[in-house]
């Protein structure tokens, strides 16, 4: 992918679902139509839902509006990607038909705006969460378990998912300072695969954009509380915050 001289946004963590949804949606609004109007692309990485499967028996309810705001981001010409996270790495084929946005099951590597990026949710990443990397998230992504469980009715299968995703925010909140250290050597290791920039978000510590030798780290905070959002436009990034309406 290129996008020569138009920019590219980039957010997570939007966590809909949780909550009164109201003020992000509108402000997610808001923010696709300043994309739409500078003719952009943007990427979603991850936890845009707090809880998305598709099962056989449908998707979980109470995103009509936010569907709605996807179809109409991408019907104004945003192209629209989406990356899974740790919430709704199950997003697929479904919303894919239903909203017209491009999914991608795994980090976005390649080049924008001539520069190479690694763009993901961020989830697994710190060498020290060892037992997400190495036992959870094998378990939740082998294809044969995400078989069986779309084979639960949809409203067991979102009551018990919905229980598991309360606990992974909580153990996400209190471990993310740590996992922002490690990130950062990570990013300057993918330096030697000559990314220039490494655009992650997973922890909702405050938005950030750190220089290091050959390579720069991007943490898009949030769009849950913070509505903090990165830029790529003529090889620079830059970070913004959506007010409140």
């Amino acid at each position: 992918m290129s996008s020569s001289g138009k920019p590219t946004y980039f957010f997570s963590d939007a966590h809909l679902g949780v909550g009164d949804d109201d003020d992000r949606l509108r402000r997610m609004g808001d923010l696709f139509d300043e994309i739409a109007a500078r003719g952009g692309d943007c990427f979603i990485l991850g936890d845009l839902f707090d809880f998305w499967f598709e099962f056989f028996t449908g998707i979980p309810t109470g995103y009509d509006e936010a569907l709605a705001i996807l179809k109409s981001a991408v019907e104004h010409g945003v192209g629209l990607h989406l990356i899974g996270g740790n919430h709704d790495y199950w997003v697929g084929k479904k919303i894919t038909q239903l909203t017209g946005c491009l999914v991608h099951k795994k980090p976005f590597i390649g080049e924008i705006d001539g520069k190479m990026i690694y763009a993901g949710h961020g989830d697994g990443l710190a060498p020290s969460d060892w037992g997400y990397r190495s036992l959870l998230k094998p378990i939740l992504r082998f294809p044969p378990n995400i078989f069986l469980y779309k084979l639960l009715p949809r409203s067991i299968g979102e009551k018990l998912a919905r229980s598991v995703s309360d606990g992974s925010r909580i153990y996400t909140k209190n471990r993310n300072l740590k996992f922002e250290a490690e990130y950062l050597d990570v990013a300057q290791g993918m330096a030697r695969d000559r990314i220039d920039f490494v655009i992650v978000g997973h922890t909702h510590e405050p938005a950030k954009i750190v220089p290091m030798k050959n390579i720069t780290y991007v943490n898009l905070g949030d769009f849950f509380e913070q509505f903090t959002y990165a830029v790529l436009e003529r090889g620079e990034v830059r970070l913004g915050r959506v007010s409140k309406p």
